[in-house]
């Protein structure tokens, strides 16, 4: 466990219906890192689900996370954020840290920035959504400068489907797709963060030998990043 001196309040605004993406911070995160979670209502993982969310949910929640006066506020819904491009993910951080006054990171943003690091020729990304929401995370990453080849999604528009998929299943899955691209991809993102695939994320790496990233270890990432804490 990596240890950090003092306290570090982190926010973060999820979707009501994730119950995957808060476990897996809390299991990770430092001692010295506590974790504050607002829930924004969503009904349905599609684009009209999402785009009621953030009409009518983000900015209510954000005002109730500031209220613990968070060091850093994380955006933990990958779709959510790519629903209408780089723009759109940006008008995202910059309304919540109008009402937080706070830094704010969307999963999105810490997704693009860690898979960058890799300098992928030849992206795979694998979702659990819907083709349109799929879709959308493509063009996304896409404008953002990453070479996403394929896209591939499971279908999936409620989160508790999505979050019920073991582990096991997303390896096996997402090793068995990426084995049928021609060529083989040299670095997959699995996107969605009530999706077990951190879980899955080290098998996944060590039976294709490429570099595999999450949202949830992306985000996670970002965290230690910014209080400047070893990984």
């Amino acid at each position: 466990m990596v240890s950090t001196k003092g306290k570090h309040r982190v926010g973060l605004l999820v979707p009501s219906s994730d119950t995957v993406m808060e476990n897996d911070l809390w299991r990770r995160l430092p001692p010295g890192i506590t974790l504050h979670v607002a829930r924004m209502y969503l009904g349905e993982t599609t684009v009209a689900g999402e785009e009621k969310m953030l009409r009518e949910e983000l900015e209510p929640a954000a005002r109730r996370l500031a209220s613990v006066k968070p060091e850093l506020v994380i955006f933990g819904c990958t779709s959510a954020a790519a629903l209408h491009g780089l723009s759109g993910d940006t008008n995202i951080a910059t309304r919540i840290e109008r009402i937080t006054k706070s830094p704010a990171l969307t999963v999105t943003r810490a997704a693009i920035d860690a898979i960058k690091k890799s300098q992928p020729k030849r992206l795979f990304l694998f979702t659990p959504y819907v083709a349109e929401l799929t879709d959308r995370l493509v063009t996304t990453f896409q404008a953002a400068g990453l070479p996403v080849e394929w896209g591939e999604g499971l279908g999936l528009d409620d989160d508790l489907a999505i979050a019920a998929v073991p582990h096991e299943t997303i390896r096996t899955t997402v090793v068995q797709a990426a084995r049928k691209l021609n060529p083989l991809p040299d670095a997959i993102f699995i996107s969605c963060t009530t999706f077990r695939a951190l879980e899955a994320q080290a098998a996944i790496e060590s039976e294709l030998k490429i570099p595999v990233q999450t949202s949830n270890k992306a985000v996670l990432q970002s965290i230690l990043q910014h209080f400047k804490i070893e990984q």
